[in-house]
């Protein structure tokens, strides 16, 4: 598939059966780390002493997915990517979602990111409606701040999680489970706990609890404000009918 706007051109590949070249998957993991704040669910910002270790661990988290595209039938992994057809392979956002595999018609997004200088030329929307061509019944979870261009592409709002706004294509969530990556042995790694240590180092143990109390009112705050949101609107959980 490719993209015409404003002179842009841009191709979207979708891979699910094996994952993408070495160079391309880099790319992805670069674009991943340009946009750590979107794409973390704590929306942790480069401000806080602890960044770096979500910094490096979302990177991780991705590759990981990626890796693990096409390897295992009952955990399906699918990859998005546009590609700037005039920068010799740029890669300018991806999509990354899991197919639910006792639904064929379901998906739950992962990840998507589009490249800062990008952005506003159609890109994610094309990204997201050509995910939806194939699972017309797709979840995700965004920020507040993300509902109305999600909307805009046909999402609706359902409910609230933690910190995130849960939307989907319809007006219940599938029964159906996505296989989600388990995070923990990321963070409890010893590379984890190496660089905590060298933030310690550099930072001190005081502005490091500082930063972890900081980070603990932050997350608060965004919970209390998409609870506050989608209560606004007067939603109550749909049970599926399917």
């Amino acid at each position: 598939m490719s993209l015409n706007r404003e002179k842009v051109a841009v191709t979207m590949t979708c891979f699910h059966a094996f994952p993408p070249s070495q160079d391309l998957g880099e790319q992805v993991i670069r674009l991943v780390e340009e946009n750590i704040t979107d794409l973390s669910m704590l929306s942790v910002p480069p401000s806080n002493h602890l960044y770096g270790i979500y910094h490096w661990a979302l990177g991780i988290e991705v590759g990981l997915y990626i890796s693990r595209i096409g390897r295992v039938a009952s955990e399906p992994v699918e990859l998005l990517l546009a590609v700037d057809d005039a920068l010799a392979g740029e890669v300018v956002g991806f999509l990354l979602y899991s197919p639910v595999p006792s639904h064929p018609d379901a998906c739950g997004v992962n990840y998507m990111a589009v490249k800062q200088s990008r952005r506003r030329q159609g890109i994610g929307s094309a990204l997201m409606r050509m995910m939806i061509a194939k699972y017309p019944h797709a979840e995700l979870t965004c920020s507040v701040n993300k509902v109305p261009f999600y909307q805009s592409i046909g999402f609706q709002v359902l409910d609230n999680h933690n910190t995130q706004v849960v939307m989907n294509t319809r007006s219940y969530s599938t029964t159906g489970k996505m296989a989600v990556l388990d995070v923990n042995p990321i963070y409890h790694s010893s590379e984890a706990k190496s660089l905590h240590s060298r933030l310690v180092q550099r930072w001190g143990l005081k502005a490091m609890k500082q930063a972890e109390k900081q980070l603990d009112r932050h997350v608060a705050q965004l919970e209390r404000q998409a609870k506050v949101f989608v209560t606004s609107l007067g939603k109550i959980p749909q049970m599926p009918t399917e």
